[in-house]
């Protein structure tokens, strides 16, 4: 597997493009929800459907949570992107014995209260109008390798352009809360709610 390389260079230039980007494609980003920070590590749990999904939680990350940030990825889109290696990205390979080596240093990176951990567990980009998701499994066992219990959090990034030429860009967050390390099935379960009530206060947001 390949292990994140952070550089000072790289990580700060990924935070100042991705709030660029957003500021230059987006007529504004709007973060719906609260989150009370008990300084363990954070495990996000995304909605994926574009190119932008990084950017947009490297930019919520620099709003909120202030940790380091890393995101799981595809060994053969790694090895295309390389420089993002250097900005946290680390690999996984599905049905490789490497796999069970991943998913354990996904888990010591939640072990340690400086970090953040990106994952989009339905494995693929999927169309933005989708509104169910099947997650992939692994997230139980990175949970259960994590020395001290992560911080769950739920978002959900939804975009819509209205009449206007840019899009809104609107980021929903929901801390989950456990006792014991819940099951992927019901991660998934939580999350389609999640995603559901979030689509239900977009529908109710002014434009």
């Amino acid at each position: 597997m390949i292990r994140a390389h952070h550089t000072r260079f790289h990580s700060w230039f990924f935070k100042w493009y991705s709030r660029l980007m957003i500021r230059s494609h987006f007529r504004g980003m709007r973060l719906h929800g609260s989150f009370q920070d008990n300084g363990n590590a954070v495990l996000v749990i995304g909605n994926h459907f574009s190119w932008w999904d990084g950017f947009f939680i490297v930019e919520v990350n620099r709003r909120l949570w202030q940790r380091r940030f890393h995101v799981m990825m595809l060994e053969e889109q790694l090895r295309k992107r390389m420089f993002l290696n250097k900005t946290g990205a680390f690999s996984v390979r599905k049905g490789h014995r490497s796999l069970s080596e991943s998913l354990a240093y996904a888990g010591q990176l939640l072990s340690e209260p400086e970090n953040l951990l990106l994952m989009f567990p339905q494995g693929a980009i999927q169309p933005h109008h989708n509104t169910s998701f099947t997650f992939e499994r692994g997230l139980e066992a990175i949970l259960k390798k994590a020395a001290v219990p992560p911080q769950i959090v739920f978002t959900a990034a939804l975009v819509e352009y209205f009449s206007h030429r840019k899009p809104q860009l609107d980021i929903f967050i929901k801390k989950y809360s456990y006792k014991q390390i819940p099951t992927t099935q019901e991660l998934q379960e939580q999350y389609n709610l999640f995603f559901a009530e979030a689509l239900k206060k977009l529908d109710s947001t002014p434009e």
